[in-house]
């Protein structure tokens, strides 16, 4: 069995103008157990950035395969027992929403295997030295569109798209929310593409400076970014 030796480093930026408490992207990870996540709640359903905090928080620690009920749980008693006005009522009557993308990584007899479920557009980028990198479940820029699929905090259980892949030593896995993975997509495809940048950084400033600039340039949609960094160390 091959050793796993996992790095884990992730950032949040919240979109220009807004506070980083009004984030309502959310990523967690536990190298440890070798899992990880990303989500982005939709800003029109109700304490969407709270949603997308339970999803990720209940994929990576809860430890069992009923992590969605307990997230949807925890969701429901964070902000289902304040007083509402009845906007906020029928608001919260329709749950909130977010995209999804849950990674686990783990030893097999030969090899270091991943894992990855996903609803919506939410984005995996796996990075092989001097290979394209790999993205799913958005394969390239083209393919983001305004109503990605989405996690309910209430209904039906999700259709999950699920997706399998090994890894060696010095591979990196990169999680990140729409906006940042479409950014990178574009890069790719033109021939320059930022994930080596990006993976430098090691400091939240360097990287809202890089976000920043990435907008002003017009390279990068003024959203919410979460990016996760998972490197397979030799």
């Amino acid at each position: 069995m091959p050793d796993l030796t996992l790095r884990w480093r992730s950032f949040l930026v919240s979109k220009a103008g807004h506070a980083a408490d009004e984030c309502e992207d959310a990523i967690d990870g536990d190298p440890e157990t070798g899992r990880f996540a990303v989500a982005d709640g939709a800003s029109e359903s109700y304490a969407a950035g709270e949603w997308a905090r339970h999803l990720v928080t209940g994929f990576v620690h809860d430890g069992t395969d009923d992590w969605l009920t307990a997230s949807r749980q925890g969701w429901q008693q964070e902000v289902g027992g304040a007083a509402l006005s009845w906007y906020a009522e029928d608001k919260f009557a329709h749950g909130a929403h977010a995209t999804f993308l849950g990674l686990t990584v783990h030893p097999t007899a030969d090899h270091v295997a991943w894992e990855a479920i996903a609803v919506g557009d939410s984005c995996l980028l796996v990075i092989a030295k001097d290979n394209r990198p790999v993205a799913f479940p958005v394969a390239h820029s083209s393919g983001f569109t305004s109503s990605p699929a989405l996690v309910a905090s209430r209904g039906a259980w999700p259709g999950w798209k699920v997706e399998r892949g090994t890894l060696q030593p010095g591979d990196i896995i990169l999680l990140a929310t729409d906006a940042l993975a479409q950014c990178l997509l574009a890069s790719s495809e033109e021939g320059s593409f930022a994930g080596p940048t990006l993976l430098d950084l090691e400091e939240e400033d360097d990287f809202s400076m890089w976000v920043a600039l990435a907008r002003d340039q017009g390279r990068l949609r003024n959203d919410d970014v979460a990016m996760g960094v998972v490197e397979l160390v030799q």
